[in-house]
């Protein structure tokens, strides 16, 4: 996935991200599993989530921190507008699912006035730690902190005798 052009900005990673959507009549996550790739403002990339596998596709900038994607499933497609930070992508999502070849105008503002929180909600993703990753050093210090809290601090257990 790396190339030259790759994004190298620390809170754009290309690779694998992780995270959810939610409606908005619920706070119930649902989650997602995201390969995507920055690079010269292009974002980029797949995954999957309990909908169905999807695309990304879209656009990003430093100066404002802004992304602007399209998820694009084999049946409809959602607009998704967010925030970067350090703790990833922050926004809101919007169905952009054309329903004028089936209904006139006043149905069709009928149906979303009807369906606003079940087509629109938000969302956060952000990069996937590796966690086969880890100092070895922090754990040994661990396991002696983890010992001396056992020797020193730790109350016995007493049982009663009959």
């Amino acid at each position: 996935m790396a190339s030259n052009d790759t994004e190298m900005h620390p809170y754009l990673p290309s690779g694998e991200w992780e995270g959810f959507y939610c409606y908005g009549d619920s706070p119930k996550q649902h989650k997602m599993a995201i390969e995507l790739r920055f690079a010269e403002g292009v974002v980029s990339g797949s995954g999957v989530d309990d909908v169905a596998p999807f695309a990304w596709k879209g656009t990003y900038t430093l100066d404002a921190f802004r992304v602007s994607m399209t998820k694009t499933y084999p049946t409809h497609q959602i607009a998704y507008q967010g925030d970067v930070d350090e703790n990833g992508i922050w926004g809101m999502w919007d169905d952009l699912t054309d329903l004028s070849a089936h209904f006139d105008a006043e149905m069709i503002q009928y149906i979303k006035s009807a369906m606003h929180d079940k087509i629109r909600g938000g969302f956060h993703i952000w990069p996937k730690k590796a966690t086969h990753e880890f100092d070895e050093e922090a754990l040994t210090e661990s396991k002696k902190l983890a010992e001396l809290f056992v020797e020193k601090i730790a109350v016995p257990v007493r049982t009663k005798s009959t």
